[in-house]
């Protein structure tokens, strides 16, 4: 061998081991990894009776769903609630609450969702909560079917102000939408205990 191909020889196994022991670089310029932005469309919440911290069995249903069809537009409720021991013909305040933790059951959701800082009231006034909902009307069977429809315009699965991952909560009593003088009612609209709730989840968009 030629001192020639045996300095070429060594050159090359220098290299190879250098290549061999130093990082595999890949270049990326120019192309997106991240996921592009997609609003929220649907969500949904299954409602729970809780007695302190701990659940109570139920072999009633409800279940409420909110359709958000662009980021902007007004949230769409509908629902359901079937053989969960409501009093025939009864009222029931519900509303957003703040926090999505039911450690202690219901009572540990918080108050109203009210990110704005209003008053409490009803769904169609102007100083509002964007939590309050207003009344639930249970039917002559102790039942209850909403209809597709738009309760309050400050509702939001989007955005700062989303409502995803905080509360649903039902009331023992009626909502007086905050008109009833009485210490809470531009509060809670002194519709009394909370008789059952859920944490608003995110569902799949199969649009």
């Amino acid at each position: 061998m030629t001192i020639f191909s045996a300095l070429c020889l060594f050159a090359f196994t220098s290299f190879a081991a250098i290549a061999l022991a130093a990082p595999i670089r890949i270049e990326t310029r120019g192309i997106h990894t991240t996921t592009p932005h997609r609003p929220i469309r649907r969500a949904g919440v299954f409602l729970r009776s809780f007695k302190g911290s701990e659940l109570v069995p139920s072999a009633g249903e409800a279940v409420i769903y909110f359709y958000q069809y662009r980021e902007n537009s007004p949230v769409i409720v509908k629902g359901e609630i079937i053989g969960t021991g409501l009093a025939p013909n009864s009222q029931h305040g519900w509303h957003i609450h703040e926090f999505g933790d039911l450690f202690n059951g219901c009572a540990s959701v918080g108050p109203h969702y009210n990110p704005e800082g209003q008053h409490h009231g009803a769904p169609w006034d102007h100083q509002k909560h964007a939590g309050d909902l207003g009344n639930l009307n249970i039917d002559m069977y102790g039942d209850l079917y909403i209809e597709p429809k738009v309760i309050n315009d400050r509702v939001s699965l989007n955005g700062p102000n989303s409502i995803i991952g905080r509360a649903l909560v039902i009331h023992l009593g009626a909502d007086d939408l905050g008109k009833g003088g009485k210490p809470d009612s531009l509060t809670s609209g002194a519709s009394g205990e909370r008789l059952a709730c859920g944490i608003i989840g995110v569902l799949p968009d199969y649009d």
